[in-house]
């Protein structure tokens, strides 16, 4: 497979991955401290299970309150991505960094000087608040942006509508314990290859990996068999953290870690204070 093949397709999983939310949440009788009057009783039920049953017994507490995640994304042991998401409710935030320069160097691209913008670093900012989506960017492709809209422009989308309906029913919404049991459900000869660590694949056809892939040709898609997650779980057998290992292609090695940090906590959330608030789809029919 082609280099640029191999970039297109880890860079579409790579973005499905995080929009997953590959993460755990949980509320004060889950806290990750442990301590609980049931820790013992809980230990000793989740030591009964399978590697495979405890794994899926992890998600339990995944549709509770308020949490942050910190994830990030390597390319051939060079930072990709790094983002930290926090959620409260039904209201989030994430700010993320990528280096886009990271893929081709990967990839042993040489940049075209006409192209250097494309591969610029980037920052971006999106906040979620009910139905709506906040998104600001800046940096690499959006260097020009701010002197078309303003450097303090927000884009905004309605996740209800349209394209962006699809592809958010599609992921579950922010429906982590819906997305979680997917990826987690998929997973294929499971063991437990430490403590509280647990190993298994995915099959390029798995029902996780069918979201990611849908566009891509057969061919490229089996490039996917046999990914590899990694899962840890805290003392109390609640999922912590899960790192997706894609197979090598064309010499790129990627993986995607998400962890959550912080349990239980209130982060008032809020959409941006700026009345310079512009449709989505005006930014897509500008080109940017």
């Amino acid at each position: 497979m082609h280099s640029r093949t191999s970039l297109r397709l880890t860079g579409v999983v790579a973005v499905a991955a995080f929009g997953l939310g590959l993460a755990a949440c949980g509320d004060g009788s889950n806290d990750t401290a442990g301590g609980g009057s049931g820790d013992t009783a809980d230990n000793e039920a989740a030591a009964a299970l399978s590697p495979q049953e405890a794994v899926l017994a992890a998600v339990t507490g995944l549709d509770d309150d308020s949490y942050v995640m910190e994830s990030s994304m390597t390319v051939s042991g060079s930072e990709f991505v790094a983002m930290t998401t926090t959620v409260d409710g039904e209201n989030a935030k994430s700010v993320g960094d990528i280096s886009m320069s990271a893929m081709a160097e990967a990839a042993g691209e040489e940049i075209d000087p006409s192209m250097a913008s494309l591969f610029g670093d980037m920052h971006s900012e999106s906040i979620i608040v009910g139905d709506t989506a906040y998104m600001q960017f800046s940096g690499g492709m959006f260097d020009g942006m701010a002197e078309q809209y303003g450097e303090d422009a927000w884009f905004t989308l309605d996740m209800t509508e349209g394209d962006m309906a699809e592809v958010y029913g599609q992921f579950g919404g922010l429906d982590l314990k819906a997305q979680t049991e997917t990826m987690l459900s998929s997973l294929e000869n499971v063991e437990e290859t430490g403590d509280n660590t647990f190993t298994g694949t995915l099959s390029a056809d798995s029902e996780a990996l069918a979201p990611f892939v849908e566009d891509i040709p057969d061919a490229d898609a089996t490039a996917l068999e046999g990914t590899e997650v990694t899962v840890t779980l805290d003392d109390n057998g609640l999922l912590k953290s899960m790192t997706m290992a894609l197979p090598e292609m064309d010499g790129i090695v990627m993986e995607m870690t998400s962890e959550i940090t912080e349990i239980g906590g209130s982060y008032d959330i809020a959409a941006p204070d700026t009345d310079n608030l512009v449709p989505f789809e005006e930014f897509m029919r500008s080109g940017m």
